[in-house]
């Protein structure tokens, strides 16, 4: 399979040696920037000059569907969402561990102190007291009061354990935590918090709390409490122990809780960042204001938002729609080079499709501009003469060429009305309906036939639609004409215009070409009287190529057409031709070149009476082709047996003995010469039977091949397997076997035997 690169390089240089492509292409560009500028007219608005206050001067509405950010939305979307955003405090888990661990070390100090000098029958505690503060560290140096209620409380574990539970109460059992003072709100708003617990600094590793109050406790209110808080958590306290508790817990109190700015404004902002602009949009054909009206505020913001769309638009829309038109274009392109054999790239159908596209956008620009966005929807398709193209191009070339321009047409009606669902719909039905039609007509009497029929579809689809739209019965039927009568307009147009582009171009249309077939005409009668052989084998060789071309689905029309005309070169010179008997003279006093070049100049004189009786050049290059560069072989053999039984031997020129060409360039005058050749070499056979017949075909279709007659006409093996099976069955209906009937003398005389016979039984 060859590679993308390399068909794209033997594209371009197909369309660089092909001036036709290049005249096409030069045509296509035109298309191009035509169109761009009409789509860009019919779609880009005007940008307009108020101030708030002033009266309108005209009255202006949207030229397209835009869609733009409602900025003052948008931002109010933006403040709901920062307001949303939970203020963040970070919880000092840690706090807790080390006022335990604080008091945890006085106790150790504080027992062990007893331990070491134990208190022998006395109350008092003074030496106690003072090795205690001679051994306890800076950080842990409280009053004499305090320190020897604690030397003195028996049950010190219990104390301790006391101590833990004040601490463990007002640390852990608050939902919120301790700050250092009264809390100011930065953000009014912001009304629900997370709280963020940190151990050790450990920021990424966090548990994230979300609360939606605010209920902190300062160290001043907590200070008021603190008594109520530690006797409620040890009534059995003695006083001064308790007092001495107190004063512990108090001076062992921290923050635990802050609140952090960084991080609280860094999720608002990633808050506001991640919120969607809120867009708005003007409907095609919605009145923003109207003459003689005031311009008010949010008049204003919707001419801005115009204004803004025609400032973009004017450089992206026009880029858009350019480059869509190239590729589009593009693709077209690519599929005419790689189907040659379909597409007919000349001047002529370049010329035909660019003026049948050129009148269409420019029509419907000026149609479009004057339709109200109602008649737009339902009517506008069916005021397009789009399946008049297509028909118009089917009929003159094929359903393929009628499909590809189609496609545009509908691109074109499609970017024209803004993608408009019912526009599409009915506008694709027009084209395709156009091409079925155009690609089946065989008489002009069709041509109203087929408009009818596009009108009775598309008055159904148009049903259909107004149903899916939710239009009520007495609409759809109000609008069920138009498609109809679009129909029926569409094809007369074909009917009255269609005759011009086959005049002036000299297209072989379908309705020539039949024509042409007529065997009445002067030229077969002509033939017939004069060259009655020649007549006969044309006959024969037109029901070959229009089976064989059938069966390959090529022009089968034209092919039968072409073989009528093939040897028609024949008839001045009719009797030197063996199937007309030799009834010339002169076939035996020339010689063997003489006759040849006699023979070859049958195509000249072809083409020449062509020409004289205005034959297209469709039919003419049947007579060309129709033996390629192929030798007159029996000639030429002959002239070589000549040279080489003479003593001194004339030089043999293959050239004197070769027919001028050129090779068939399509399958209609390959498929012609093969059937030519065919029903010429039939004649020869003295006994033909299936096998001999069989045998025959092979032969001569290989030995076209093998001598490269074939080589431009674009047939494949397989085609030339159907080619033979078709001429089989041909020649074997001509040359079928009969009986043979007995001699009428030889009946009457058996007939007599068998009377006699039976008169003496």
């Amino acid at each position: 399979m060859k590679s993308f690169p390399h068909i794209i390089r033997n594209s371009i240089r197909h369309i660089y040696d092909d001036r036709n492509i290049r005249f096409s292409i030069v045509l296509m560009f035109i298309i191009i920037a035509v169109a761009t500028q009409l789509l860009s007219i019919n779609t880009i608005g005007t940008a307009y000059e108020y101030k708030l206050g002033e009266i309108a001067r005209e009255d202006i509405r949207v030229y397209n569907d835009i869609h733009y950010i409602n900025e003052s939305e948008t931002e109010m979307e933006k403040k709901r969402a920062a307001d949303s955003v939970p203020l963040v405090f970070d919880k000092d888990a840690s706090v807790l561990l080390e006022k335990l661990k604080i008091v945890g070390m006085l106790f150790a100090h504080v027992k062990k102190t007893i331990e070491d000098n134990p208190p022998i029958g006395t109350d008092d505690m003074t030496f106690q007291l003072f090795s205690l503060k001679k051994s306890l560290p800076q950080y842990l140096q409280y009053s004499d009061n305090v320190l020897l209620e604690l030397l003195k409380y028996q049950n010190k574990d219990e104390l301790q354990k006391s101590i833990y539970n004040i601490l463990i109460y007002i640390y852990d059992n608050n939902e919120m935590g301790i700050v250092d003072k009264e809390f100011q709100n930065p953000y009014e708003r912001n009304t629900n918090i997370t709280i963020r617990i940190i151990i050790n600094n450990d920021i990424e590793n966090k548990n994230e709390i979300s609360k939606n109050k605010f209920n902190f406790i300062t160290l001043e209110s907590l200070a008021g409490k603190l008594y109520n808080i530690c006797y409620s958590t040890n009534p059995n306290l003695p006083v001064k122990t308790l007092n001495a508790v107190i004063t512990l817990t108090s001076a062992n109190l921290t923050p635990n809780i802050s609140f952090n700015p960084e991080e609280t404004k860094r999720r608002i902002n990633e808050k506001i960042i991640s919120v969607k602009a809120v867009m708005g949009m003007l409907k095609k054909g919605q009145s923003i204001v109207r003459e003689g009206d005031t311009i008010t505020t949010e008049i204003q913001n919707k001419i801005n938002v115009l204004n803004q769309s025609a400032e973009k638009s004017n450089i992206f829309y026009l880029a858009g729609v350019f480059l869509l038109h190239v590729i589009f274009f593009m693709i077209f392109g690519f599929f005419i080079i790689k189907f040659k054999s379909i597409f007919i790239v000349d001047r002529e159908t370049s010329i035909i499709i660019f003026s049948l596209i050129l009148v269409f956008i420019i029509y419907t620009f000026f149609i479009a501009r004057a339709q109200s966005s109602f008649l737009m929807e339902f009517r506008f398709p069916f005021l397009l003469p789009i399946s008049f193209i297509t028909m118009i191009l089917s009929i003159l070339y094929n359903i393929y060429l009628g499909i590809l321009v189609g496609i545009y047409l509908i691109f074109f009606t499609a970017v024209m009305t803004g993608g408009d669902f019912v526009v599409i719909i009915l506008a694709f039905s027009s084209a395709i309906l156009g091409v079925l039609v155009g690609g089946d007509i065989e008489k002009r009497t069709d041509v109203l036939r087929g408009g009818v029929i596009i009108g009775l579809i598309n008055s159904l689809i148009i049903f259909s639609v107004g149903m899916m739209k939710g239009l009520f019965m007495t609409d759809l039927i109000k609008y069920i004409h138009i498609p109809f009568a679009s129909g029926i307009i569409n094809s007369i147009l074909v009917l009255g215009i269609f005759p011009l582009y086959e005049s002036v171009f000299g297209i072989t249309t379908k309705f020539k070409l039949y024509e042409l077939s007529d065997l009445n005409a002067d030229i077969f009668k002509m033939m017939l009287v004069q060259a009655p052989g020649t007549y006969n084998h044309s006959l024969i060789v037109s029901i070959m190529s229009e089976t064989a071309c059938n069966d390959i689905k090529a022009n089968h029309l034209l092919a039968r057409v072409g073989a009528y005309y093939h040897d028609i070169g024949k008839i001045e010179d009719s009797g030197i031709y063996i199937e007309n008997k030799l009834t010339d003279p002169r076939s035996e006093r020339m010689n063997t070149k003489e006759y040849s070049m006699q023979i070859i100049s049958h195509v000249e004189k072809g083409v020449a009476l062509a020409k004289k009786n205005k034959l297209p050049d469709t039919v003419i290059k049947f007579i060309r082709e129709h033996h390629g560069t192929s030798l007159t072989t029996f000639f030429y053999h002959q002239a070589l047996e000549n040279a080489d039984k003479s003593e001194h031997p004339e030089e043999v020129s293959r050239a004197d003995y070769q027919y001028p060409g050129p090779k068939p360039h399509s399958k209609e005058t390959a498929v012609v010469m093969l059937a030519d050749a065919v029903e010429a070499a039939s004649r020869s056979l003295h006994k033909p039977t299936m096998a001999s017949m069989e045998e025959l075909v092979k032969k001569i279709i290989f030995n076209k091949l093998n001598e490269g007659e074939m080589e431009s006409s674009e047939l494949s093996m397989s085609e030339l397997k159907l080619i033979e099976k078709a001429f089989l069955k041909i020649l074997t209906g001509i040359f079928h076997t009969r009986i043979e009937y007995p001699e009428l003398d030889n009946v009457r005389e058996l007939e007599k035997k068998v009377f006699e016979n039976g008169k003496k039984s």
